[in-house]
């Protein structure tokens, strides 16, 4: 997928005296989002002035559209100035004047130091500027100061809040702006001087779209600015803006292309507003360059922009030897790699991706050659765009020409294994005993901790892709536990089965391993702990409470406690209500099944209390489903959907145990408010399992069930009755109230 110029939006651009912008017509950035999903390294380039430019999706740029030149030209300004005023002016109160203070502070200031009284607010006071030697700089400072303040009104114009509307300036005030900064031009003395008041009127004439103006203005007094100065960059960067204004877009496309070259902190400006030429146009932009590398970087800026493989092949051409290819190869291949991910099933094999063939002829022929100042990315290019391809025989031939490279960085080394290993892994129909022992090698490095503190490395997706095609080969083999191993969730609910479970845990519990296996337990995701917590939490679930409890006591134990009071329970469930209420008892899982266990004791040994313990039972066992207030019971690293049902047959969906223990309470009691509210409850687990079951197309938002029917039939009056009316929607419907 090639990069598309983007609609045209505006360039920012950076004042020459207060960080303020202007608006510039340009076109492009980039067309994906960093490097989501992407395993191919941009950085092995090791050119970090194009990181920006590495390819995305969402922004202009890779490390995002912020505008680092800003608080470049801020420093790069305040030092200037300091150099120029001398010492002992601090950069604390050069800011301060800069971009802080006042128009009518900088007037006070002038006539203070001419030994008149003034109107000094404290700040100014703070920051005075007599302390400076020359006293005459300093005024010349405050009056070149306050012409540049003022020209905001004209290049940056103050905006309604409400409206967002530019506020108006004349065109005769601006006129007579121009006329003022010349008058300062003509007088300046110093060089320093000279050139500002040269930048803010090349600001001025192009904010006047008086564009031929602001191009003559600058090729007059080019000589004027000290050779690479930020001000002679970025009034370049006013004449090419103002060329393109007129659409002469040969022109400000070579001198953007400078300005990229050249000037680090506009080079995402010039980017953007570089124009994509038509055939003869370009000829005629190329012909205006001076030498060969000015030809590279306008070949560079077209292939970021249209057909990469010909700006490279170009660039190779004047100079075969050229690292400006880099940047385009990376983003070539960033480009290949969309579709590479899940592609180890064969019921997919007719959605693989097919590899653009000039790009990957190209790779490969370059990949023959040994001009290149960076050989080993062409060689790891070519193999990874070539396994893509599922071309092994060339893939394997240009890993051999990589592999005397791979030392050469800890980042190379790291490239190299994951597509070493990519290789391997694409090219399995199925995997034995044989295919671990190949992986091995390249799977220590991956999933080894100093792979993954190298910085930009792409190592959490490299290891994602990499376990999920295993595991899926794995899992057409039938071998559960191994495909849990390497990627946990391949075959999702299966741990709602107990029998499986305890398969799992027996694995981790396997002595004889192999040196694959070993690997994987050695960076597995999950661990023993985490399977036997589950299978304690399905103990629960079924109400076999003593295994429950005997398996939180195998694991390690979890000291993180349950946000609310499980045994507390509402007409209306309110979870936000219970965890915020106070607590006299916190407990943790353990405990919860420990209190439960303890209240089945006691309603078996007093019979007299028996209705109000399985009461709270009941409530338990609500709570601990998704509908309660204790969702964090069933929370666990191998299975957490705690805040999400999918209408599946999982047992925290299943309100059943609940209804069990309500209906034992009523059973268990004669006081008829009680039972009334052991019914009412019975009712929310029926509705509770209506709407984990109910079907599309069923009209309507509840289904009432034999429990609206008893309580209408057997407790309308009752107390809790009026409050159930009161406070539920579903019942108050089915009573037609």
């Amino acid at each position: 997928m090639k990069q598309k110029p983007s609609k045209p939006f505006f360039l920012l651009l950076i004042s020459g005296i207060l960080l303020t912008t202007i608006t510039v017509l340009a076109c492009g950035g980039g067309d994906w989002d960093e490097d989501e999903g992407s395993m191919f390294t941009p950085q092995i380039i090791n050119q970090p002035k194009y990181t920006p430019f590495f390819r995305t999706l969402e922004t202009p740029f890779y490390d995002g559209y912020d505008d680092a030149g800003a608080s470049v030209f801020k420093v790069t300004n305040t030092k200037e100035w300091i150099s120029f005023l001398g010492n002992p002016t601090s950069e604390e109160a050069i800011n301060y004047w800069l971009y802080d203070a006042s128009l009518k502070q900088v007037d006070s200031m002038i006539i203070d130091l001419k030994g008149k009284p003034s109107n000094l607010s404290l700040a100014s006071k703070k920051y005075t500027l007599k302390p400076v030697a020359a006293s005459a700089k300093a005024i010349s400072f405050l009056y070149y100061l306050g012409f540049a303040k003022r020209n905001e009104d004209f290049v940056n114009p103050e905006t309604n809040s409400w409206d967002d509307k530019p506020v108006k300036v004349s065109k005769e005030s601006i006129v007579k702006q121009v006329a003022g900064g010349l008058n300062f031009y003509t007088k300046a003395k110093e060089p320093f001087l000279k050139e500002r008041y040269a930048f803010q009127l090349e600001r001025l004439y192009f904010f006047n779209k008086d564009y031929d103006k602001a191009i003559s203005f600058f090729n007059d007094n080019v000589s004027g600015f000290s050779a690479n100065s930020s001000m002679q960059w970025r009034a370049l960067g006013y004449k090419a803006a103002s060329l393109y204004k007129q659409k002469k877009y040969v022109e400000s496309n070579y001198i953007y292309s400078i300005i990229y070259d050249g000037y680090e902190p506009l080079k995402k400006s010039a980017y953007l507003s570089f124009h994509p030429l038509q055939e003869t146009e370009w000829g005629q932009c190329l012909a205006l360059t001076k030498s060969t590398h000015e030809k590279e970087v306008l070949w560079q800026l077209s292939g970021l922009y249209k057909d990469d493989i010909i700006a490279m092949r170009e660039i190779l051409k004047l100079n075969p030897a050229s690292d400006l290819v880099d940047l385009l190869l990376v983003r070539a291949v960033n480009s290949e790699e969309n579709l590479v991910t899940e592609e180890t099933d064969d019921e997919k094999k007719d959605q693989r991706h097919t590899t653009d063939k000039n790009l990957l002829d190209f790779l490969n022929d370059m990949s023959e050659q040994t001009a290149s100042l960076n050989p080993v990315i062409w060689h790891l290019s070519a193999a990874y765009v070539n396994y893509i391809n599922s071309d092994f025989t060339a893939g394997d031939k240009q890993m051999a020409r990589a592999e005397k490279y791979k030392n050469t960085n800890a980042l190379n080394k790291s490239e190299y294994h994951l597509i070493s290993a990519l290789g391997k892994i694409r090219r399995m129909k199925s995997i034995n005993e044989s295919a671990e022992k190949e992986l091995v090698p390249d799977l220590e490095v991956l999933f080894s901790k100093e792979t993954s503190d190298i910085p930009n490395f792409r190592s959490s997706n490299a290891r994602e892709w990499i376990r999920k095609s295993i595991a899926g080969l794995y899992n057409k083999k039938g071998e559960v536990e191994k495909t849990e191993l390497i990627y946990p969730g391949t075959n999702q609910y299966q741990f709602n089965d107990l029998g499986n479970l305890k398969k799992m845990i027996a694995y981790y519990e396997k002595t004889t391993l192999s040196d694959f296996e070993k690997l994987l337990f050695n960076y597995a995701l999950l661990n023993k702990a985490d399977y036997t917590e589950l299978l304690a939490i399905r103990y629960a679930q079924e109400d076999r409470l003593d295994e429950s409890l005997a398996a939180f006591k195998s694991g390690s134990e979890q000291p993180d406690e349950l946000p609310g009071n499980p045994f507390t329970i509402h007409i209306k469930d309110c979870h936000d209500c219970d965890h915020e209420a106070s607590q006299k008892v916190k407990y943790t899982k353990k405990a919860f099944i420990e209190k439960l266990i303890e209240m089945k004791k006691a309603a078996i040994a007093k019979p007299e209390e028996a209705s109000q313990n399985y009461f709270l039972i009941a409530n338990g066992f609500y709570n601990m489903t998704y509908f309660g207030n204790a969702r964090m019971f069933y929370d666990n690293r191998v299975d957490n959907s705690i805040y999400t049902y999918d209408h599946k047959t999982v047992p925290e969906e299943n309100s059943g145990m609940a209804l069990k223990y309500y209906l034992m309470a009523l059973q268990a009691s004669t006081n008829i408010e009680f039972r009334a509210k052991c019914t009412f409850m019975a009712a929310k687990c029926e509705q509770n399992d209506f709407f984990m079951t109910v079907k599309k197309d069923y009209n309507g938002d509840f289904k009432s069930g034999i429990y609206f029917i008893s309580l209408k039939k057997d407790f309308s009056g009752t107390t809790y009755y009026s409050e159930i009316i009161k406070e539920c929607g579903y019942f108050r419907t089915y009573l037609g109230k």
